[in-house]
């Protein structure tokens, strides 16, 4: 009866089965038919006798388990991570193992063997068997069916790449269980990017996770509160301003020889230290207190006139701007304004990280970057009142991971205080795009087309030489 629903099919396709359990791959027209009528074969097939099965299964050739491991317990997410790079060693990458109710199932870097050897680096450290792959569709062909979420940890400039890859994965049904995608920040490039992979994600009822970590962190959260709960700041936010001099938290800042590190390559990046670093402060303004409309920007490129290969994008940005009106913030906010200056330039200066809130009844000071750094709250009187101190989580992403995770599991409480719910979702991903653009537009003559391929054309660039 199974192969006869087999050969019923049309078209002389052929359904090809795993170990594992689940659909590999199915050649021919009539895809989705062949997906649900196999389906129906699986449970014809347990009713069977192993000897009256009369037709093969082709068993998915896979690299050898590195060790064997118990089962997972039910309700699981299992993860697969694209990109191995510097923020997977141990900001992001540990946590998808190491939060409850995860684990991680695969991997996939581009550069051949890659991904195989970052697993043998590695596998004293992983929980469970991880296989690796050199390609996205290979990787979906092999475990598509058992993956629930992925995690995009390229660079930005190949993540809206990656997830109409991961998209084109689903329409071909090499995975059918997948709930979300956690996607680097600043997600896209530029607003348009980050917008489409937001569209394509929620027309197929994939949640568009992004990873702006700041907002599950412990000191986030406890800021809220003082500003919703406690009203250190009385009833209303009259002013937000933030400084950052000096680039000591970037990661991957040196080049090899006389290559511009990715972070500072517009074609990788999308544009300088900002959209690195400061998306974060954005964001995580915009989390608080509301969106950001910009009123008033200055882009410069203030280092590089002895370097021939000092890089071409921005390393000055001051903005200002106001706070608009929404239903999320921890406290009126509505009309406050908003200064913002990063200095990313070379040079002798002090480095400097302060974000200073005020109220109508105080302020509170605290360092933009950084999960384990104090809160000040001071009065009016400019006296300081309180200080709150706080650890540095050993994995910064994984406060948010683990959010995404119980959001993934819908799960309605927890034992260890853990958000039950991301608060970091696509719109505000989205949002904080559109920021970036606002503020980069005039130095890049515009972010709405392939910028990064006409850098001869900056204005801002032309300007500073």
């Amino acid at each position: 009866a199974a192969a006869e629903i087999l050969h019923g099919t049309g078209g002389g396709e052929v359904a090809q089965f795993c170990l594992y359990g689940r659909l590999s791959r199915v050649n021919g027209a009539k895809k989705c038919r062949v997906i649900s009528q196999v389906m129906l074969c699986r449970s014809i097939l347990r009713l069977l006798p192993v000897s009256s099965l009369a037709f093969t299964f082709h068993r998915r050739s896979r690299p050898p388990p590195l060790s064997v491991h118990k089962m997972q317990a039910e309700g699981m997410i299992k993860w697969a991570i694209i990109g191995l790079g510097d923020v997977v060693a141990v900001k992001s990458g540990p946590p998808f193992w190491k939060c409850e109710g995860s684990t991680l199932i695969g991997v996939m870097r581009r550069t051949p063997g890659g991904a195989r050897r970052w697993i043998e680096e590695n596998d004293s450290k992983l929980p469970a068997e991880v296989a690796g792959f050199d390609s996205i569709r290979s990787m979906m062909e092999d475990i598509g069916g058992d993956i629930d979420g992925v995690y995009i940890a390229s660079p930005p400039g190949s993540h809206l790449d990656n997830v109409l890859e991961v998209v084109s994965c689903i329409d071909a049904g090499l995975t059918n269980n997948l709930k979300g995608i956690y996607i680097e920040k600043p997600c896209g490039r530029c607003a348009f990017e980050t917008r489409s992979m937001a569209e394509e994600l929620l027309q197929r009822n994939v949640t568009f996770f992004p990873a702006y970590v700041s907002r599950a962190h412990e000191r986030t959260q406890v800021l809220r509160k003082l500003l919703l709960e406690d009203k250190v700041l009385g009833d209303k936010v009259l002013s937000v301003q933030y400084t950052q001099i000096g680039s000591s938290f970037a990661r991957g800042l040196q080049g090899v020889g006389d290559a511009i590190p990715w972070r500072l390559n517009a074609e990788y990046s999308g544009g300088g230290l900002i959209l690195d670093m400061g998306c974060h402060i954005l964001d995580r303004i915009d989390y608080l207190f509301g969106p950001i409309s910009v009123k008033h920007r200055e882009v410069h490129r203030k280092g590089g006139s002895s370097n021939s290969v000092y890089p071409s994008v921005e390393d000055y940005v001051w903005m200002t701007g106001t706070i608009g009106e929404c239903n999320w913030s921890s406290v009126d906010s509505y009309g406050a304004t908003l200064e913002c200056m990063w200095d990313f330039s070379p040079g002798n200066h002090d480095e400097k990280d302060e974000l200073i809130i005020t109220g109508e009844s105080g302020s509170v000071r605290m360092a933009g970057m950084g999960a384990g750094l104090p809160i000040e709250v001071y009065d009016a009187e400019n006296k300081l009142i309180r200080t709150l101190e706080f650890e540095n989580p050993e994995h910064s992403a994984q406060p948010l991971i683990q959010a995404v995770v119980n959001e993934m599991r819908n799960v309605d409480t927890t034992s260890d205080g853990s958000l039950v719910r991301s608060p970091a979702k696509s719109t505000n991903a989205v949002r904080t795009a559109d920021v970036l653009d606002a503020i980069l537009g005039d130095y890049y003559g515009g972010r709405f087309d392939e910028f990064w391929k006409r850098e001869s054309s900056w204005p801002g660039l032309r300007l500073e030489s």
